[in-house]
């Protein structure tokens, strides 16, 4: 019982005579230009960020699109005539994936939830 009277009592007092120091207004003036930057570079990138995200979809369906009117052109053996359709769909699921990862990354670069 003394030992915990004794130590609440050192507690108070350390907490007592510690006074928390404040960043100086020029530090904190400096974070805040940093911050500032950094949202602008946000700001400034977010049209080439999507911009990435509609070249590499277009590309991708240009392939696909492709792929479909030369289908009766290509001379496959047939079990790669059996695999295509699954890369077609793999690429199809990765086309889907590619407009919700650019759609995530526009919301979260203009600060949307």
């Amino acid at each position: 019982m003394n030992n915990e009277v004794e130590l609440d009592s050192l507690l108070k007092q350390m907490a007592d005579s510690h006074r928390p120091e404040l960043p100086s207004p020029g530090l904190i003036w400096w974070r805040a230009q940093i911050l500032k930057k950094h949202q602008e570079k946000q700001r400034i990138e977010r049209p080439l960020l999507i911009m990435r995200g509609v070249a590499a979809i277009a590309c991708i369906a240009a392939f696909l699109v492709f792929l479909v009117n030369s289908w009766s052109q290509l001379k496959l053996p047939l079990a790669l005539r059996f695999l295509l359709p699954l890369v077609i769909t793999v690429l199809a699921a990765f086309l889907g994936l590619g407009f919700l990862a650019v759609g995530s990354a526009v919301r979260k670069a203009s600060g949307g939830s």
